[in-house]
């Protein structure tokens, strides 16, 4: 990162800073202090990081934050009323500072896609960064924030959350210059009460938006669509169900689609112009996905042919949308989290799979769905009827899953509490050239029932 002082992270945050400090790092971990940094501890529910300060200074922290106001340290000392609200600021100050521009994304399902198909698109012309990994929350996305240079153009920072008030915090931090909201799920309805609470929720993102910014908008859902006018900034929308939207596609037998603009301000793209592209992952969803990264690009001055080279370069890999060839099998592993809604759009593409097989559904529990757990899960059971010729179920609702089937007319469905008990009956059933869709919410952890069945070692 670039250098700071002390004395300005006191103004960014402000707290009282007590000594003079040359700063190029922050870090959150006592053990991991690179040259010139800034320590900073957070208070988490199990552990308060303030207890590790002597241990930051040991290992070369050059400066310290602290909310105890009556500890001394013999660095020079930054105290801050709260550590979580001054890395925010911090973080937000440090923004400023750098003065590139911040691509903001959130949403129930498809955000990570997002937000790497819109880095994808955008470093064909700009010096992009994005959000690494799952650093999408109130201590990622400053962290994240941090990692800007004065060089950076762009950052691509992706906001998650559980509770209302998050997303209001973190947008306050990145002041975003576009704010994208791909959908409105079901994901953590148990903490959120309803879609209509999810939607606030998620809309918190305008909250931070610099006064000529963009909100760009999936149109296809009615929440946002019916919602746009009502917002105080500038919307653009994409869709593809809704041929209203700003921005549309048009999907061909071959994999390709038009991009289509109907009243996006874009330069490089009149209206009523349109363009092909192509990606090398399957699903409508994802094209949904692609509509976004290309509404940003657009508004950003990107040509067709670089959004087109950005959307074409991007390859899913990891535990998100991986579909590959192994043992004879056709294998879509798709392990990182789980909605109804991504449940539907997975089970959708598996349905396109192994024309020549059997196309089997191993699916985990969903969590942090509430009250709409039972539903939820029999939702993805009919998806799974429509779509496969098996449901595998695994975990807490594996019985609801089974029911939802069952309604639809599968009779093979089956529920599992035990992922070997599942993967040894998989193995009885499944053939070489059947498709196996594995997923499930992160703490089902689908991808060992995954390594179990391929026999790789799975860790304890």
């Amino acid at each position: 990162m670039e250098r700071f002082t002390l004395a300005q992270a006191a103004a960014w945050t402000k707290g009282e800073a007590r000594g003079t400090a040359e700063l190029t790092a922050v870090s959150t971990d006592s053990r991991q202090i690179p040259t010139e940094a800034l320590f900073l501890p957070i208070r988490g529910e199990r552990f308060d990081a303030h207890d590790f300060i002597a241990k930051a200074i040991e290992n070369g922290a050059a400066a310290v934050v602290s909310h105890r106001q009556n500890e001394e340290y013999p660095v020079p000392t930054l105290y801050v009323e709260n550590t979580s609200q001054a890395l925010l600021d911090l973080a937000g100050g440090y923004r400023e500072m750098c003065g590139g521009k911040v691509v903001g994304v959130t949403g129930s399902v498809g955000k990570t896609t997002t937000k790497e198909l819109l880095y994808a698109v955008l470093k064909q012309k700009f010096n992009a960064q994005k959000t690494e990994g799952n650093l999408n929350n109130e201590v990622g996305l400053p962290l994240t924030l941090l990692r800007m240079m004065r060089d950076t153009k762009v950052m691509v920072a992706e906001m998650g959350m559980n509770h209302f008030g998050e997303i209001s915090r973190m947008t306050a931090a990145a002041r975003p210059d576009i704010a994208v909201i791909t959908n409105i799920g079901t994901s953590h309805i148990e903490f959120l009460g309803s879609r209509e609470g999810i939607c606030k929720a998620k809309l918190e993102i305008l909250e931070g938006l610099q006064k000529d910014g963009y909100a760009v908008l999936c149109g296809d859902e009615p929440l946002l669509w019916d919602k746009r006018a009502q917002l105080g900034c500038r919307v653009v929308t994409y869709g593809m169900e809704n041929r209203e939207c700003d921005l549309t596609a048009c999907l061909h037998d071959d994999g390709t689609f038009d991009i289509i603009n109907n009243s996006l301000p874009a330069a490089s793209l009149p209206a009523g112009g349109r363009f092909t592209a192509k990606l090398s992952i399957p699903g409508a969803h994802n094209v949904l996905n692609a509509l976004a990264a290309a509404a940003v690009g657009l508004l950003l001055g990107e040509t067709p042919e670089q959004i087109t080279a950005g959307l074409q370069s991007y390859e899913a890999s990891g535990l998100r949308q991986n579909i590959y060839e192994q043992d004879g099998y056709q294998i879509y592993a798709d392990c990182y989290n789980a909605s109804p809604d991504a449940m539907e759009a997975t089970l959708a593409v598996l349905g396109t799979m192994a024309p020549e097989g059997r196309r089997f559904a191993v699916l985990g529990s969903m969590l942090e769905l509430g009250g709409y757990a039972e539903e939820g899960h029999r939702r993805a059971g009919r998806a799974a009827a429509r779509y496969a010729d098996a449901l595998y179920a695994y975990g807490p609702d594996a019985d609801a899953m089974v029911a939802g089937a069952k309604e639809k007319g599968m009779d093979r469905a089956y529920a599992f509490a035990d992922q070997a008990a599942l993967v040894a009956a998989l193995r009885q059933d499944a053939k070489k050239g059947d498709a196996l869709l594995f997923k499930g919410s992160r703490g089902m952890r689908m991808e060992q029932a995954l390594k179990l069945f391929l026999g790789e070692d799975v860790e304890e």
